[in-house]
């Protein structure tokens, strides 16, 4: 049985921390609207280029990203539209989104939470997720990169708002040895997928990252009420996540041994057969992806 000891909790305790998601900030204007363009279907590559000219700091960033060894351009780009030829309008837009969420949240490592192992997690979750969908051969694999790296901003939310509850529950997960779901409901504390939907939901992100991020704990094969395009995507994300867990990549609080439910895989058509293949894919894609940290 858990140690946690608390006191009860109220409704207006819930209340409480529930109201202090307004305090969360918008996300920066130009990752405002080219979220509006990736939103827009008759949207092009030189939209993309003209809004990203009004944030110099931004574009360098991006443009660090895409010189990585993870993207692996010939020769290197040194300006926007370059890397829009080579890597498409939407893969450039997602790199925004991310980038722009990254600079909303604090990047203070703490004895109880290190920053740096929860976007080591939150990465690894987004390159497993795009190689999952890059094996099925989905349409949009770079979004369901975006959906990995973004599926925990709810434990971002919880530690900008209340940071002693976060590491309270923390400090539980890595005693007991067990998942962060359970310490989080045990505690009654607001679900961070669901806090972290709201986020999501206030900053206009694609409907297909707030779906991610609010049922990456679900098997949602059977919930009609979840757009069916967006299932593949919350599926490979919710095994994604699993595998980092178990495989130790990062660390966002889950101290749990990262099963894999027989559900996960079936889902996507897979079998344990196909494992050694994606771990094999994880493992390659951090060595190229450490840009991404630095960034």
């Amino acid at each position: 049985m858990s140690s946690v000891v608390r006191k009860k909790k109220t409704h207006s305790d819930y209340s409480d921390l529930m109201s202090r998601l307004q305090d969360i900030p918008t996300l920066p204007m130009v990752a405002m609207q080219v979220n509006q363009l990736i939103n827009n279907p008759n949207s092009t590559s030189a939209d993309i280029a003209e809004v990203m000219k009004k944030d110099q700091v931004l574009t360098a960033k991006v443009l660090r990203l895409v010189n990585s060894a993870y993207y692996a351009i010939p020769g290197g780009v040194t300006d926007v539209q370059r890397a829009l030829a080579f890597l498409g309008f939407n893969t450039l837009a997602q790199l925004v989104l991310s980038l722009s969420v990254f600079s909303v949240f604090s990047k203070e490592d703490q004895p109880d939470f290190s920053m740096m192992e929860f976007w080591r997690h939150a990465l690894g979750t987004a390159v497993c997720s795009e190689a999952l969908a890059k094996k099925l051969r989905f349409s949009k694999p770079e979004e369901a990169f975006t959906c990995g790296l973004l599926h925990d901003i709810g434990k971002l939310v919880l530690h900008q708002i209340d940071r002693d509850r976060l590491f309270e529950l923390v400090r539980e997960t890595s005693r007991s040895g067990r998942s962060y779901v359970d310490v989080e409901r045990e505690m009654e504390i607001p679900a961070h997928s669901y806090m972290g939907e709201i986020i999501a939901t206030k900053w206009g992100l694609p409907q297909v990252i707030r779906l991610a991020i609010r049922y990456h704990h679900f098997d949602v094969s059977r919930m009609d009420s979840v757009l069916a395009a967006a299932k593949p995507y919350i599926y490979v994300v919710r095994l994604a996540n699993q595998i980092c867990v178990q495989k130790k990549v990062g660390h966002s609080g889950d101290c749990s041994e990262g099963r894999l439910d027989p559900d996960m895989l079936r889902n996507l058509g897979l079998t344990e057969a196909d494992l050694p293949e994606v771990y094999q894919k994880l493992e390659e894609g951090m060595e190229q992806a450490g840009s991404f940290l630095n960034a």
